[in-house]
């Protein structure tokens, strides 16, 4: 069952709902035409995530092209970025991202992963700062410094973007000026922010602590975790989570549960493993966008979050056992054996074209 994210509010109450209500899972809770007349019963069903069906609003909603054309801006400013309006411009795209991801957040984490994108590095800062958003929202960080938080987490690499890029082709060695460029980009990047216009602190000491850890063995100041930011710690978090989750030069992605371990194994004690725990709460093992195969052969991905303990019981049929798409994706019960999960995907460039944005029902 495709399904959209809906929000209900006082204008709810004593009005017939225009919708049938799901859950996350596909499962009724209310249907279409009740009258939600108790203000405790809307606050009962505006607390839990809610769901309806599309109702074919059209491209205008679509967060495929939403993000596809924050991807292109987003590339044109960090990749260029030396202009006196810079500033303007970059809490532009934070807004824009920051309202679709409020829309349909699992769709924008999902879609983020899965969109053919021209810059790796652009997609990397794209999704870090959605999963700090993630994390903010989860400890209620004020609306304000979510927004510093997730302007921090897309502008964290901007003094080298085309050497992340450049990286993302393979495996190889770093020269000694590529290792000097990769120990100097936070502070060299808060030099190219404050030139183009950024005062804003928590942003800026965000970007300039990104790599520092708890325990002080980071860069470029070594500060511990009594000294760093919230809003970096964060990033830091978050930074590494994708870092791992998207590859990087020296090797190949990670699962997200490969990811989760090494956070809370090796990296424990050098990153915050109470914001690591909230991130485990919020997004699970399978976090929307992760591609799965099947024991029936076909491919499919997670559309929806289902948290650390709950199994993920539905997802969406995007191949076909000969590795065709189907024509429209097919949602899938994984607690039956014919469609259990039997292990991870990956996309690969012999892959067909993939409508992804159908997946979450637009």
């Amino acid at each position: 069952m495709l399904l959209r994210p809906v929000t209900l509010d006082e204008s709810n109450l004593g009005q017939p709902l225009p919708w049938d209500l799901y859950t996350a899972a596909g499962a009724l809770l209310v249907t279409s035409g009740t009258v939600v007349a108790d203000p405790e019963q809307l606050r009962r069903l505006a607390g839990q995530p809610l769901y309806r069906k599309p109702d074919g609003a059209g491209a205008a909603g679509d967060p495929a092209q939403r993000l596809d054309a924050l991807a292109q801006e987003l590339s044109s400013l960090l990749l260029a970025p030396f202009t006196p309006l810079l500033e303007t411009s970059l809490r532009s795209v934070v807004d824009d991202l920051r309202a679709l991801h409020e829309q349909d957040p699992d769709a924008c984490l999902g879609l983020v992963r899965l969109l053919p994108m021209g810059s790796p590095a652009v997609r990397h800062v794209l999704l870090a700062a959605l999963v700090a958003q993630v994390i903010a929202d989860a400890l209620g960080l004020p609306d304000g410094q979510s927004a510093s938080l997730a302007a921090a987490a897309l502008t964290m690499n901007i003094a080298d973007m085309p050497l992340h890029d450049a990286l993302a082709g393979g495996p190889r060695g770093l020269s000694e000026a590529e290792q000097r460029a990769i120990a100097g980009h936070p502070e060299r990047g808060v030099e190219i922010l404050v030139d183009g216009g950024v005062t804003d602190r928590v942003w800026l000491a965000a970007v300039l602590a990104h790599h520092e850890n708890m325990d002080g063995s980071g860069y470029p100041h070594r500060l511990d975790g009594a000294r760093m930011p919230t809003a970096a710690r964060i990033l830091r978090v978050a930074d590494y989570y994708c870092a791992k989750i998207g590859g990087r030069y020296y090797r190949p992605p990670r699962s997200p549960e490969h990811a989760l371990r090494d956070i809370f194994g090796r990296e424990r004690g050098r990153l915050d493993m109470t914001l690591a725990a909230q991130l485990l709460r919020r997004l699970g093992l399978y976090p929307p966008g992760t591609l799965v195969r099947l024991a029936n052969r076909e491919t499919a991905v997670v559309t929806r979050r289902a948290g650390p303990g709950k199994t993920v019981r539905h997802v969406m049929s995007i191949l076909d056992w000969r590795g065709r798409p189907h024509e429209t994706p097919r949602e899938r019960d994984v607690t039956h054996a014919t469609t259990a999960i039997q292990g991870l995907a990956e996309t690969g460039a012999d892959w067909p074209e993939v409508p992804w944005a159908r997946c979450w029902g637009y």
